[in-house]
């Protein structure tokens, strides 16, 4: 048997066809662009990434050894595409990171309340949502807006093309801030609010649950199976969760790669509600009768990506002359001790819990004694303390994971992961699989297509853990006393941040 996975993420596509172990059989990986006609805005062509999607789909048809019987699909969240009746593109897609709606979010926390939002849909008011984009487009662009027969996130648009119809799943359409989470349905209030019918967004589905049919012509262009079932799929947040085997609130999922998000599969969505400030997410998950609490910090690698191209040009040229990885050089010089400077990773403003868009990034400390081993050092401990800040709130409210599963491209480098341990004071574990959100993807495709009656189950048999990282027991207490001081670092530099700003 085999099951079909398809990501749709920001910068590329992915499809793989797993055996119902989790096996991959056969996979495909096309990248793509995006562009930014002003400061701030972030776009993208939908018809260049249904032709990237089909392009992976079809090569990996054709070199798996066995014959796919359901697809689902895990997309990155908050981005919108406009169809007109036609079935043709309107305008291009307005994407996640995009921040040009400001002013809309502010619109939306005065007329609602910002805990009125929060609860109806999990996750708080903000530039990001696609309600927000929705408000500017309709206010700066009303042509576009009156033209548009559907407004779809990447999922519902996959599955419109694959499909005919559009279908989203609960966790996607919860991340739109449109969707109510008590009544499962489509909020009339947000709708109202906005101006538009419930017709011209995508029925929802629970995740994991058959949503459709390919159609023929498309089935036969991509040589799939001409009556392949459609499976609701996911949030790429919450895919990755259930891809790493993140089911029970005892374990969480850290996504890190360019940004990094950690999650925590928690039973009741209130727990947000709860927790001061008002900024993390507690929205529906893929994992039925569970909701996704989760962080969200938009520097996680890309602070070391930036030491590399800035400050470490040299490694990208040694790498290039001996052939290998360009961050493998930058670590070879990682101090061996903790480093004794502190470094607040706000290069793009912070994540949770300030979400504090005028905060910048600091190095605090350093002395003449200050080696760039330390420096490298102290930027991955920062991203970890980063994240220690949020977890330790989960904590209060009684969510506390026992250890962590860790995805993305951080996950490639055991030294950042054995520092992730110390600092949590949990074990850190990996994946034989750790492209997670394929892998979740593939999951709900297993489960729809009757291989397993639901996540525990598929998770259980699919997902394999690689190796564990445990906490050092001399490093972690020393971790936990620099965290003291680490957490003050935001508060103290806060006004002379928000003056430069």
């Amino acid at each position: 048997m085999g099951f079909l996975g398809l990501d749709v993420g920001t910068t590329r596509c992915k499809a793989c066809i797993f055996d119902e172990k989790g096996k991959a059989l056969a996979s495909a990986v096309r990248e793509y662009g995006y562009s930014s006609p002003r400061p701030g805005w972030a776009e993208q062509d939908p018809e260049e990434i249904w032709s990237k999607v089909r392009e992976v789909l079809s090569e990996v048809t054709h070199t798996s050894p066995v014959v796919p019987l359901s697809l689902s699909v895990s997309a990155q969240g908050e981005a919108v595409c406009f169809m007109g009746p036609d079935g043709m593109v309107v305008r291009s897609t307005v994407l996640g990171m995009d921040m040009r709606s400001v002013e809309e979010s502010e619109k939306l926390r005065d007329h609602f309340g910002e805990k009125v939002l929060l609860d109806m849909a999990g996750v708080p008011a903000h530039p990001i949502t696609t309600l927000s984009k929705l408000l500017w487009v309709r206010d700066h662009d009303p042509e576009v807006f009156e033209k548009t027969r559907y407004f779809l996130c990447y999922e519902d648009f996959i599955f419109l093309k694959l499909g005919g119809e559009p279908a989203i799943d609960y966790s996607l359409a919860a991340k739109t801030m449109l969707f109510d989470r008590h009544k499962k349905a489509w909020s009339k209030d947000m709708l109202d609010y906005l101006g538009i019918d419930p017709e011209q967004l995508a029925p929802c589905f629970p995740s994991g649950q058959r949503s459709g049919t390919i159609r023929h012509d498309v089935a036969e262009s991509l040589g799939l199976p001409r009556d392949l079932p459609l499976v609701a799929g996911g949030h790429d947040q919450c895919c990755a969760g259930l891809g790493a085997g993140s089911v029970h609130p005892d374990t969480a999922c850290d996504n890190a790669g360019t940004a990094e998000v950690m999650g925590v599969p928690v039973e009741r969505g209130d727990v947000v509600l709860n927790i001061t400030p008002l900024t993390f997410s507690c929205y529906d998950h893929v994992i039925p009768g569970r909701y996704l609490l989760a962080t969200l910090n938009q520097t996680a690698g890309l602070f070391l990506r930036w030491f590399r191209d800035v400050l470490g040009t040299y490694a990208i040229e040694k790498a290039a002359r001996e052939g290998k990885d360009s961050y493998e050089i930058l670590l070879r010089e990682l101090s061996d001790e903790p480093a004794h400077i502190f470094v607040m990773p706000h290069l793009t403003g912070s994540g949770t819990p300030w979400i504090d868009a005028r905060s910048r990034a600091a190095v605090v400390g350093m002395t003449l004694n200050t080696t760039r081993g330390e420096l490298v050092r102290a930027i991955l401990e920062g991203v970890v303390f980063e994240q220690k800040v949020s977890l330790d709130l989960f904590e209060e409210q009684g969510v506390v994971p026992r250890e962590i599963r860790a995805v993305g491209g951080c996950a490639r480098s055991r030294e950042w992961l054995q520092i992730r341990a110390d600092i949590l004071g949990k074990p850190v574990k990996t994946l034989r699989y750790d492209d997670a959100s394929v892998m979740g993807a593939g999951i709900l495709a297993a489960i729809g297509g009757g291989a397993y009656a639901d996540c525990a189950e598929a998770a259980g048999e699919m997902v394999r853990v690689k190796e564990t990282f445990e906490p050092d027991p001399e490093r972690t207490p020393f971790y936990r006393e620099r965290f003291e001081i680490y957490r003050d670092l935001y508060p103290a530099l806060k006004s002379i941040n928000h003056r430069i700003r």
